[in-house]
């Protein structure tokens, strides 16, 4: 009875605080062990798990092997999963690729105990472990490098730097997603319209920025329309343009709508030259 217990405290592994191989010594002081520390600043395939690699919580190593299993093309299987440990196995039954990390109470950290890297199975592009989550992390950093990329572009990029193919759906709401963390909330972006107008004239003397609003009773007013007019296009326009002035409209594909308005001259190149633009909520008379 005694042994069957003991074997299934080893196999499990929950227990162990030590690893049956230490995964390298100091030449000066052999009792030390020293393992290899988790990156979390480490790019796409620069940092491949290991047996005994260290992680600073349970969350960080899970992050991980998401980030190993997509660049490897397979998925696992949650066969154990608390606060103090998590096993995974692949998702092919007949497949022997197995991981299992554990707290590691004497170094304080989570450590990976038992490693089964070598996969029987074939490579996949449909990951499920690729979620929308996942994909919104990786184009926040690619749309800040590259503010106009499209979600075509975004789909043949995730094909080249992770071999995984996305949904377009999938990859249009990510986009979406991506872009307000980027670029912050259309919404709360109108809230510094006044500011901006503020440093518009601070930076331009001489501009001409006027915002007209719609008065709520039951908040803050609401955006109708806004126009500006910077110091160098006026004086541009009068000593280099030909006294020709034209209007120009187009739809503003945003959250919100509306349109933007521009007028615009012919300089000495027979090239457009912009005096002034606005925004408003329908190209009418008035506005």
């Amino acid at each position: 009875m005694l042994n069957e217990v003991e074997a299934e405290v080893e196999t499990d592994g929950y227990h162990s605080e030590e690893l049956n191989i230490p995964i390298s010594s100091d030449d000066e002081d052999e009792d030390v062990e020293v393992y290899p520390q988790y990156s979390q600043s480490s790019g796409a395939g620069e940092q491949k798990l290991e047996l005994g690699m260290e992680f600073g919580t349970l969350d960080e190593f899970k992050s991980a092997l998401r980030e190993y299993s997509i660049l490897m093309g397979r998925e696992f299987k949650w066969k154990k999963n608390d606060k103090q440990r998590a096993r995974a196995k692949c998702k092919k039954a007949f497949c022997d690729w197995e991981i299992y990390c554990a707290k590691n109470e004497v170094r304080n950290s989570f450590q990976i105990k038992t490693f089964k890297h070598n996969h029987n199975c074939c490579r996949e592009v449909n990951n499920k472990q690729a979620n929308r989550q996942w994909v919104v992390s990786k184009l926040e950093g690619k749309l800040r490098m590259q503010p106009t990329l499209k979600c075509v572009e975004a789909l043949e990029y995730f094909k080249q730097e992770f071999g995984v193919h996305i949904e377009v759906t999938k990859m249009w709401r990510a986009m979406k997603e991506a872009k307000q963390l980027v670029e912050g909330n259309e919404r709360k972006q109108y809230a510094k319209l006044f500011d901006y107008a503020h440093e518009l004239l601070r930076s331009n003397p001489g501009s001409t920025v006027k915002i007209n609003t719609v008065p709520s009773p039951e908040g803050p007013p609401q955006f109708q329309r806004l126009y500006i007019c910077l110091a160098g296009c006026k004086k541009g326009f009068v000593a280099g343009c030909r006294p020709f002035i034209g209007l120009d409209g187009c739809f503003l594909k945003s959250a919100f709508g509306g349109n933007s308005l521009s007028a615009v001259g012919l300089d000495g190149n027979n090239h457009i030259y912009v005096i002034a633009y606005a925004v408003v909520d329908i190209e009418n008379k008035d506005n």
